[in-house]
């Protein structure tokens, strides 16, 4: 985890595949194994508990379910693992050779409307949160719910200052085009896009057009790169020199400063040639250099821009 060059993934959705939470060890039953994180140098894995809006129950309870998942994951693989509830968690995690765990939530249904459950995901572990998923909820508008578009809701406004209070990072990844600019304008910290996009690029719904892109870098905020073909490429297929064209549309329309890697593994259906789970970071990396990007700038993709997040806001 020494290495220069080391990963930060801002979102993968392994933790809903983990019905038997040995199946980590096993880089054939996911995308993400133990095992492909070390082999891709992956020095802090952001796992996320994904709301399925077809779930019919109570979604808090769900999400409670799911982090006691991905807890057992860290009791079990406490030799593998290093939970980062705060910033100096990051030293610790890479002095002693784990894989930093920082947990998340992707869909804002989990409070069902409750700010005091905000507060109970905090004390759970929770850092960031991915406002919404594909469907509208009590927080905001969903870029893919064509059927009920809508910015922030008043209790959304009153989420993103709790969650700046609180030291939660603000993920703005899947968020209405409506949604998103009233977030820009309510947060006094930086907003992230944990797994989007250039539209410019693929012009795909959940992708980021040019000014929500320099939104983000005037905020000092990151987008990670989402690893999906369809997000990718308007082939619907896609390779790692996709991965690099949106890499080089932000670095060039934005500054590097705000380009980083939200592969949002295990949460797509298929992958990009060339890409086979996190061991394949390394592939991307090696591309950058060959393609004469500074070491300096690909650290910053690689890791040094989401440190630069999680310094400024986790407490």
């Amino acid at each position: 985890m020494h290495s220069p060059f080391f990963v930060i993934d801002g979102h993968c959705d392994t933790i809903s595949k983990l019905d038997d939470i040995g199946a980590i060890e096993c880089p054939n039953n996911n995308h993400v194994s133990i095992s492909g994180l070390y082999a891709g140098r992956v020095g802090i894995q952001f796992f996320a508990v994904w709301m399925d809006p077809s779930f019919t129950g109570k979604y808090f309870h769900m999400g409670l379910q799911r982090i006691d998942r991905y807890q057992r994951m860290l009791d079990k693989y406490v030799a593998y693992f290093y939970p980062i509830l705060r910033f100096n968690d990051v030293e610790d995690a890479l002095e002693a050779g784990k894989i930093g765990a920082l947990l998340t939530v992707e869909g804002g249904e989990v409070l069902e409307g409750n700010f005091s459950n905000l507060e109970v995901l905090y004390s759970a572990g929770v850092r960031l949160m991915t406002l919404t998923w594909n469907r509208s909820n009590q927080i905001a508008g969903a870029a893919m719910d064509t059927h009920n578009r809508y910015g922030l809701t008043p209790f959304g406004n009153q989420i993103i200052k709790g969650m700046n209070d609180m030291g939660m990072i603000v993920d703005v990844s899947h968020a209405s085009e409506e949604a998103f600019w009233d977030v820009m304008e309510v947060s006094q910290q930086p907003v992230i896009a944990s797994h989007s996009n250039a539209k410019a690029i693929c012009p795909h719904p959940r992708n980021l057009n040019d000014e929500q892109i320099k939104a983000i870098a005037l905020k000092g905020g990151v987008i990670g790169i989402n690893f999906y073909p369809p997000f990718l490429s308007k082939r619907g297929d896609a390779g790692i020199a996709d991965i690099i064209r949106h890499i080089e549309y932000i670095g060039g329309l934005a500054g590097i400063d705000c380009i980083a890697f939200g592969s949002d593994f295990d949460g797509i259906e298929s992958l990009p040639q060339g890409i086979e789970g996190p061991q394949s970071f390394p592939h991307i990396i090696e591309e950058l250099l060959r393609l004469n990007y500074s070491e300096e700038d690909v650290r910053k993709i690689c890791h040094n821009n989401f440190l630069r997040i999680m310094e400024k806001i986790l407490k």
